[in-house]
């Protein structure tokens, strides 16, 4: 297939890029300097010209906390700039992929959320993920929303790089104990992809590792060579600007059946990141 990738440079779109081209599809990936997705007219132009068969939509802003303190910005990338790209899709019937969030939902719930619960984002950033998911919705017919969780990778500021770089500053690592999640790797989640838009089988989907942790034990599992001390703290021990859902695991077997097979399990996909990280680092 021909794809077409925003943001590119990002995290995610530098796992995609190289994954698509694994499996012999044409790439185009275009870094926030070569499309402002917040103007439409480029925006249009872009994705006429080049006739791909499918959108891939990653480019997103994802500061959670700074959000808080400007939230135009945030609806204006993740909401008005996904509805351009949508729109654009529309206008030439391509269809479109599009990255959420488990941010969207409240946590309130003790059971995995399924891709049809309703969303009640507690925080800015959730907020306007969800309202570029109404933009798809809105406009398109063909179109995949993929809901992923606690995103870390190669190429880019995450959790997992965060709590590395402490263990070589401290002795003790203080970590959230009482929020749940699926932490994921950019370069699992990019495979799921490449899967799921072979299907062609559109729809809203939930896409992580497997498993369900806390921040505390991930964090564990991400120091467990270093000589460090990891200390579970409450959530109210460590106040931040935006409000994080308190349970956030996601159920995907909408995605296992339409893909037709089950997610690596988190730690798994950890260690193999890991191991990449030493081959990778300078001698």
């Amino acid at each position: 297939m021909k794809v077409l990738i925003t943001g590119a440079s990002g995290m995610l779109g530098r796992a995609l890029v190289p994954c698509l081209e694994a499996r012999g599809h044409k790439v185009r990936g275009l870094s926030r300097d070569e499309l402002d997705i917040t103007d439409y007219a480029q925006v249009a132009n872009t994705i006429a010209r080049a006739k791909p068969d499918v959108v891939l939509h990653p480019a997103a802003y994802t500061k959670v906390d700074q959000a808080e303190s400007e939230p135009e910005l945030a609806y204006l990338i993740n909401g008005y700039g996904t509805e351009n790209v949508a729109v654009a899709c529309g206008h030439i019937d391509v269809p479109m992929l599009y990255v959420s969030t488990d941010y969207v939902f409240d946590g309130e719930q003790t059971r995995p959320y399924q891709p049809w619960d309703e969303t009640r984002p507690l925080s800015i950033y959730g907020k306007s993920k969800k309202s570029g998911e109404e933009a798809v919705r809105n406009h398109l017919r063909k179109f995949y929303i993929v809901r992923t969780s606690w995103l870390y990778g190669p190429h880019g500021k995450n959790f997992v790089e965060t709590i590395l770089k402490m263990a070589t500053e401290r002795d003790v690592l203080r970590v959230v104990a009482d929020q749940f999640g699926s932490p994921t790797c950019t370069l699992t989640l990019s495979e799921t992809i490449a899967d799921l838009i072979e299907t062609q089988r559109w729809g809203t989907y939930h896409a992580t590792d497997g498993g369900i942790t806390t921040w505390y034990e991930f964090a564990r599992a991400i120091v467990k060579d270093h000589k460090v001390q990891v200390v579970p703290i409450d959530t109210t021990e460590f106040p931040r600007p935006a409000t994080r859902p308190r349970y956030s695991g996601l159920d995907k077997t909408t995605l296992i059946h339409t893909i037709g097979r089950e997610m690596v399990p988190w730690q798994e996909a950890l260690d193999n990141y890991l191991n990449l990280r030493l081959q990778t680092q300078p001698a």
